[in-house]
């Protein structure tokens, strides 16, 4: 399976413009900043860095750029990139809706514009670098810390291979021909933390999203699947389900099964 192509991103961010709900993104923002992701990732910076206030982030392959819109609102000066231009199109309907301001760059990371280099406190990336195979796979990870400054934060987000119940679901949707972000290829914590090293990294850390209320999403997935409701519509239960959403504790066992693993460090001030 091969990763899918600008064109083809196109496709799935126009699906996210035509549906597009303003009051659903923002339910989106708001969760995702109070969730154990997020909280991790800013006491992190917070240590690292200091207050976000004036500083320069940039996201790579955006898309609605979430943490983008996160770190604005705490005075973050944002730059979302993305190689596709309905991405760059729902970024900019998000900062619109929220009253936000950000640099929107429609460009390669793979070939960036020469302005960017060495020019950020953070990059980071959520749900991007899985889509590419070795050697590119380290490349995009690399290209992080080409854009952060000496004392920079790398962020790299990706699928963890250990949370069963998404490569469980993804196989099924593979073999109905159903999936369609072509490839993906989770990481374990295990190989986040060798890439990290070979980006000469330091005072890294793999943290990872709530496992409990992952789990807790994905059983809600499954229960509006079709198989599921005939079953249960077959032995008489109620198929109806909670639109509530799932709250979010910290476990220790977020970092190993969390259903996102999250590569944090700091560029080195000799590269």
């Amino acid at each position: 399976m091969k990763t899918i192509n600008n064109q083809q991103w196109g496709d799935v961010w126009n699906k996210d413009l035509h549906n597009y709900d303003p009051d659903a993104e923002l339910d989106s923002i708001n969760y995702e900043n109070a969730g154990v992701r997020c909280q991790k990732i800013i006491q992190y910076l917070y240590e690292q860095i200091g207050d976000l206030d004036g500083k320069q982030t940039i996201e790579i392959g955006c898309g609605g750029a979430i943490y983008s819109l996160i770190f604005a609102r705490m005075g973050a000066r944002s730059t979302l990139l993305d190689y596709s231009s309905d991405a760059i199109v729902l970024a900019k309907r998000n900062l619109d809706a929220l009253g936000l301001q950000g640099e929107l760059v429609e460009a390669d990371v793979f070939n960036p514009p020469s302005d960017l280099i060495g020019r950020f406190d953070v990059a980071m990336s959520f749900g991007t670098v899985e889509h590419y195979r070795y050697p590119e796979r380290l490349d995009i990870c690399r290209a992080h810390v080409n854009l952060l400054k000496p004392g920079g934060i790398c962020i790299i987000s990706t699928p963890n291979i250990l949370f069963l119940p998404h490569e469980i679901l993804k196989a099924a949707l593979i073999m109905k021909s159903k999936w369609f972000l072509g490839y993906e290829g989770s990481f374990s914590p295990v190989e986040l933390r060798k890439v990290g090293r070979k980006l000469g990294l330091r005072d890294m850390k793999v943290i990872g999203s709530s496992w409990r209320a992952d789990i807790m999403r994905y059983v809600r997935i499954v229960s509006e699947t079709n198989t599921y409701r005939r079953l249960l519509n077959f032995v008489g239960k109620d198929v109806g389900h909670s639109n509530n959403l799932i709250s979010q504790k910290h476990h220790w066992l977020d970092d190993f099964l969390g259903h996102d693993i999250v590569l944090i460090g700091v560029k080195d001030d000799s590269n």
